[in-house]
């Protein structure tokens, strides 16, 4: 017996991450919507063995959190910490850190103009991939002392199939380039994105309308992802009649 509310239509969505069975977004596939949650790009360490002294660290990613701390690095007990959003200060209080700067939306430039002020004049060290579009640098002033550290590096999977979908949710510039790489944006097709480099990423394809998330956490992109669902014009239902 059919139990859906009359005048739903099941939606397929296609994420650029794996979803973890505490992550808000589960709440879609409890909904009835069909979810296909795959990573696709790779991520690996970057090894180092000395981290310079500094005033502030600047993440820009958990990526750049995690690459960071799994290998011990020598930092002072008066470093103040910086992050891109709420999610990275809350992955790195796991860490045993507080953030001091916690940037706010998804505009990388904004935020990054934001820490700039915080920052002053002071040093920063900028743990991040190898492949940074370094937004957060271009922002300091000269006044600054930026060293950057390569703790990571992705590449983009060259194997992988992923179905046709009505929903595409792009959560970084790295799966953006992997997905378009193989695929066409077809005109049924709805594109979301994590923060304001990966719609540019997007740009470089031809795709012009791009939502952007509400914010880089998981409840911010699951709110994006339900507005974009009610947008979406409902099929001819035969239970309306």
């Amino acid at each position: 017996m059919d139990t859906l509310p009359s005048g739903f239509e099941k939606r397929t969505i296609f994420i650029s991450r794996i979803i973890q069975n505490d992550s808000p977004l589960r709440e879609l596939i409890h909904a009835g919507h069909d979810v296909t949650g795959e990573s696709l790009i790779n991520v690996s360490q970057i090894r180092f063995t000395f981290t310079p002294a500094t005033q502030w660290i600047f993440f820009s990613s958990k990526n750049a959190i995690k690459y960071f701390f799994a290998q011990q690095p020598e930092i002072k007990d008066d470093v103040k910490f910086g992050v891109m959003g709420p999610s990275s200060a809350a992955y790195l209080q796991t860490m045993g850190k507080t953030a001091d700067f916690i940037g706010s939306g998804v505009d990388v430039t904004a935020i990054a103009k934001e820490f700039a002020k915080a920052v002053g004049n002071e040093t920063v060290l900028l743990p991040q991939a190898i492949d940074s579009l370094r937004s957060i640098q271009k922002q300091l002033s000269f006044g600054n002392t930026c060293s950057n550290l390569f703790v990571y590096k992705t590449s983009m999977k060259q194997e992988f199939s992923i179905p046709h979908a009505d929903i595409l949710v792009f959560t970084s510039p790295s799966n953006a380039r992997a997905y378009f790489g193989k695929y066409k944006l077809q005109p049924d097709q709805t594109v979301i994105a994590i923060g304001s480099t990966t719609k540019l990423a997007l740009g470089e394809f031809g795709v012009k309308e791009v939502h952007l998330s509400l914010s880089f956490d998981e409840t911010g992109l699951l709110e994006t992802i339900q507005k974009v669902i009610a947008q979406i014009p409902v099929k001819y239902d035969p239970r309306n009649r």
